[in-house]
């Protein structure tokens, strides 16, 4: 549980630093909004289906949970690839790198992904050379 809570203060700790190189990046309130929705939907899903378990309208708060959670992942998804624009954009024009970032590993290994590509930056800037 502990790690899950640094992961989450990881993650919010590179969106911060992305707002700091793409101050019109949008990163953050995609993927805040879409944990937002998603956790929201299934809390209300989970209360108006307790409050109708027995009516025929039981399927509708299944519905609402499934379509909000489906939202706020597709919204956290998308913030990670507005992140993704905003690294690249800023290691290939304002400080230019050649960065290029897989759309696949960002997918599946977006937090771990970045840090791996945070590091290799930090490194470069410290020996100048791009390990």
């Amino acid at each position: 549980m502990v790690c899950g809570f640094f992961a989450l203060y990881w993650f919010y700790t590179q969106m911060a630093f992305v707002k700091k190189l793409d101050p019109a990046s949008k990163a953050m309130k995609m993927i805040f909004g879409g944990w937002a929705i998603a956790f929201g939907g299934v809390l209300i899903g989970a209360i108006l289906g307790a409050a109708l378990s027995d009516s025929a309208l039981a399927v509708v708060p299944m519905l609402l949970t499934l379509v909000c959670y489906l939202g706020g992942i597709i919204s956290v998804i998308l913030g990670v690839f507005n992140m993704r624009t905003s690294i690249e954009r800023h290691y290939n024009t304002v400080e230019n790198i050649g960065l290029k970032l897989s759309p696949v590993m960002t997918f599946f290994f977006n937090l771990y992904y970045f840090q791996y590509h945070f590091a290799r930056i930090a490194e470069w800037k410290k020996t100048g050379r791009l390990a």
